[in-house]
């Protein structure tokens, strides 16, 4: 990837709801703040920014509070400009965007109103759990996918019936190889874009809550379109591991183990599909998707495990979780 031909990118949830949220303050260079989950956007930013190379982004980085201040300064030169009347104060998605030469841009768009509970939820159980009614059946993708496997009831969770806000998630009928604009967040977005269009109708009646699942040569699941995506299976919540991008050596990817030996880069190869099918990889590199904000959040809670995860224990009808850095934390369905 050349430096002059993207642009590395966080899309984050401005609300002044979250000016009440005690652990959306923890989360923050300023408290009380109504930017969301702000301190996991730097650190993925820093990440992107020194992995590709562009130390003047990472200088600007350094100082999370001025961060807070340009992005607070960018949402207000957006109010007094806009002409949208009552949105001005509605909630905003930020597409916050550095160039190498620590330029910064922010795209602001008014974004649905949602409940604290959908940006920090107690716990990752299914909504309305007494309503669940649905019975899943083993999924029957597309020949190139492969076979579908049988599995017990305790491997997936049903689906509470439809609401208005139940996301529909469809499986991907192509793999997408793992490079490094599928591990950091960055304006490269032709893979996910070929994706979707792949996956999902041209003009879906619901188009912010429909969700493509992704997945690696190795048939491991790596994460949504735009969203990191969470499995039911053996009777806890798992999401895909993402590790780190192959051949990044640092003093983290690279530290001792206890009998004083130290992995070599060729621990951090790129996956490939083993004899029996498996995947053969360290679990540094992991299945290939990126590191979501949310995600972070929920693995630190516990609320969820990293986990590989087949594309042969997909179910039709089995609850997923999604989330994201904007609309936070929902629940859906797999459909065919």
């Amino acid at each position: 990837m050349s430096s002059a031909s993207f642009r590395i990118i966080s899309t984050i949830r401005y609300d002044s709801l979250l000016l009440q949220s005690e652990e959306n303050s923890s989360l923050s260079f300023t408290s009380p703040s109504p930017i969301y989950m702000l301190v996991y956007h730097r650190d993925r930013l820093m990440e992107a920014a020194q992995h590709f190379e562009f130390p003047a982004v990472v200088e600007r980085l350094q100082d999370g509070k001025s961060f807070h201040e340009d992005l607070s300064k960018a949402v207000q030169d957006w109010k007094s400009h806009s002409k949208q009347g009552g949105e001005q104060d509605s909630p905003l998605k930020l597409r916050v965007l550095f160039s190498k030469d620590g330029t910064l841009a922010v795209e602001c768009t008014p974004t649905p109103a949602l409940p604290l509970t959908s940006l920090y939820p107690p716990s990752l159980d299914p909504p309305r759990r007494s309503d669940v009614s649905r019975q899943t059946r083993p999924f029957k993708p597309s020949p190139l996918t492969g076979g579908a496997l049988d599995l017990g009831p305790a491997q997936s969770l049903p689906t509470p019936k439809d609401d208005p806000w139940t996301w529909k998630l469809k499986l991907d009928t192509a793999p997408t190889s793992t490079c490094p604009a599928t591990l950091l967040k960055t304006t490269a977005r032709d893979l996910y874009n070929v994706s979707r269009s792949r996956a999902l109708p041209t003009h879906p009646t619901a188009p912010t809550r429909v969700e493509t699942i992704m997945y690696n040569e190795c048939n491991e699941f790596t994460e949504g379109s735009i969203t990191s995506l969470y499995f039911y299976r053996g009777g806890r919540w798992v999401t895909p591991p993402v590790g780190v991008p192959a051949g990044q050596l640092s003093a983290e990817t690279l530290q001792s183990s206890e009998d004083g030996e130290r992995w070599d880069e060729g621990e951090l190869r790129r996956p490939f599909a083993g004899r029996w099918g498996h995947s053969v990889r360290s679990s540094k590199v992991g299945a290939g998707g990126q590191r979501g904000t949310t995600r972070r959040w929920a693995l630190l809670k516990g609320m969820c495990m990293e986990e590989p995860i087949s594309v042969d224990t997909l179910e039709v009808g089995e609850g997923v979780w999604v989330s994201n850095g904007v609309i936070g934390f929902g629940f859906g369905r797999v459909v065919e």
